[in-house]
């Protein structure tokens, strides 16, 4: 993908810029004339360039409170995964884990700056491309679409993931920016925006194909779009009050069966596959992000931190352990690590634990005397650290480490479907979509695979599977839950199958067991105070807060209240 972001592409954003504030509010017209991006397919399809390149880090974003430098990573994933409490962070990101954030919380700002640069980017595509003759075009008509419904579909994918953050928010439309609509209401209805959504991801669908332009990865695509159009419908069919509308959920429930049964995506055979560095877009990736590697050459000098790319992200230092030069921003929760099934290979391939060695940099945890406890740091955290990301040593050497961030995956699609299958009366279904994840999930597809050097050894004979219905019934009149087993299954095999990624906190309240799920997989005041002595021995996560309904949406942040005259202190979600 990072073919087709260089080159003139630089200047063209420049026209394209969009702002939350003041601060991008300069004119850049004197360098090119305005229309100049919609002279020619050519200098269009750089523009579009500038759209796809709101899917990766820079630090050219870090002004008007928002963190360019971990955009795509940090704040995706803290915002997806702190709050179930599976993952846990120390310093100021530690308030995403107890339910403490603010409207001020850097990552709201961050997440609303980033993805309306991206919205606005492609709303002034659309606008211009709109005035284009399609002679211009090699393929007339038909690449224009082709421009048209990827631009659409970025910004779907956009507004969805605001969606799922912070509920109704403004909806700039084709043509529309920060500078052209300062001051843009909310929507009166969350239908007004899975409206947009929906629309948006239909017809970008309609128009894409399931393999990538021009063989990029990276574009967007049919999968891409049905994707997230489906996941759209799901939390369209969710009511306030906990009610579901059964029709979305089947309608979502046809889509995920067409990606199924179109034979384009399957599962990798080896989980850990999936996260090495060198297996970028495997046949599981409908969309993912790949961030490569420049062997530290993006600092101006060997022994300081000031890059000179646009694009860099330093994931090893925020994932590997404090013992190892880890920031502290992930740590897994001992309950996590706990809750795995004996035999689940996911475990393994997904964090590394006290007293146990990370394959990849044959670091062992508790080596040093400080670090040999449950609980490590002045703030007690679990002394468990993700492997997803943390494949390479935390030293200067590797600041820039290559790594894959899997948004959508054909697992996502199987447990959505398996979801839906739930709702809709459909529970046979549903079980064989989750014993495909469990089967991958025990070894059994990696016995084909010849592979005897790998770091974590391969399985090498086919294991009998428990039985999913059997074992979460089992599990659900153990730990007291009183949700469908159907859906506790596909939530407990999300908790798994994506920890430290993208999506776990939108799928819990989305299905209406979040609350549930903290209060019994993190029993309040359980375990050893931190003011106590033993507390650093005592894996027990010690929560003190009581669980919020109105937490489960973000604050629209402060800034936004401040500088849209359209939205004021009323507009703001409950609970803030």
């Amino acid at each position: 993908m990072k073919k087709i972001i260089i080159s003139v592409l630089s200047v063209i954003m420049l026209l394209m810029a969009p702002s939350c504030s003041d601060y991008l509010k300069v004119d850049y017209y004197d360098i090119l004339p305005g229309d100049y991006a919609f002279e020619s397919e050519a200098n269009v399809n750089l523009s579009l360039a500038g759209c796809y390149d709101t899917f990766y880090p820079s630090k050219a974003d870090n002004e008007a409170g928002a963190s360019g430098g971990q955009w795509g990573f940090k704040p995706q994933f803290m915002l997806a995964n702190h709050p179930t409490m599976d993952t846990q962070a120390s310093g100021w990101d530690r308030n995403y884990c107890t339910q403490d954030w603010t409207s001020s919380s850097g990552e709201f700002i961050t997440m609303w700056v980033g993805m309306y640069k991206a919205i606005s980017r492609c709303n002034v595509l659309l606008d211009g491309l709109e005035g284009m003759d399609p002679s211009l075009f090699k393929n007339g008509e038909n690449a224009k679409k082709l421009i048209e419904a990827q631009a659409r579909a970025i910004r779907g994918f956009n507004y969805l993931q605001l969606a799922k953050n912070f509920g109704r928010v403004p909806m700039l439309l084709t043509g529309e920016t920060y500078l052209s609509a300062p001051a843009k209401p909310r929507p009166a209805s969350m239908d007004d925006t899975w409206k947009v959504i929906l629309e948006d991801l239909s017809f970008a669908a309609a128009i894409l194909d399931w393999t990538p332009i021009d063989g990029q990865y990276g574009r967007v695509t049919r999968g891409f779009c049905l994707g997230y159009q489906a996941e759209a419908l799901m939390f369209q069919a969710r009511n306030d009050d906990g009610t579901y509308n059964e029709a979305k959920y089947n309608e979502a429930k046809q889509i995920y069966l067409d990606i199924i049964q179109s034979g384009k995506y399957e599962l990798v055979p080896c989980y850990s596959y999936l996260f090495d560095p060198e297996k970028a877009w495997q046949k599981e990736d409908l969309f993912a992000i790949v961030m490569w590697t420049d062997n530290g050459k993006n600092r101006t000098n060997t022994s300081g931190w000031s890059p000179t790319e646009d694009h860099y992200i330093t994931a090893a230092y925020n994932t590997a352990s404090m013992e190892y030069n880890g920031w502290g921003s992930l740590f897994i929760s001992w309950e996590c690590y706990y809750s795995f099934e004996s035999g689940d290979r996911r475990r393994a391939a997904s964090m590394v634990a006290l007293s146990e060695t990370n394959p990849w940099t044959q670091q062992t945890l508790g080596v040093k005397s400080d670090f040999n406890h449950e609980k490590i740091g002045a703030e007690f955290m679990p002394n468990i650290s993700s492997l997803k990301y943390w494949r390479v040593k935390a030293n200067n050497d590797n600041i820039n480490p290559p790594f894959t961030m899997h948004y959508l995956r054909y697992s996502h699609i199987l447990l959505n479907y398996a979801e839906c299958c739930f709702f809709t009366n459909d529970a046979s279904n549903g079980w064989d979509a989750i014993d495909q994840i469990r089967e991958r999930a025990w070894g059994n597809l990696e016995v084909t695979l010849n592979d005897p050097t790998y770091p974590i050894p391969m399985q090498t004979t086919t294991v009998t599977v428990p039985d999913a219905e059997t074992y979460y019934t089992n599990y659900k009149a153990t730990k007291g839950y009183t949700t469908d087993v159907g859906i506790l299954a596909v939530n407990m095999e999300r908790r798994h199958e994506f920890n430290a990624e993208f999506n776990f906190f939108y799928d819990l309240k989305r299905s209406g067991i979040i609350k549930e799920f903290i209060n019994i997989e993190y029993p309040k005041n359980t375990g050893i105070p931190p003011t106590e002595a033993g507390a650093m021995d005592d894996w027990h996560t010690y929560r003190t807060f009581e669980h919020s309904d109105n937490k489960m949406l973000y604050p629209i942040p402060y800034q936004e209240i401040l500088t849209n005259d359209a939205i004021g202190p009323e507009d703001q979600n409950p609970g803030y």
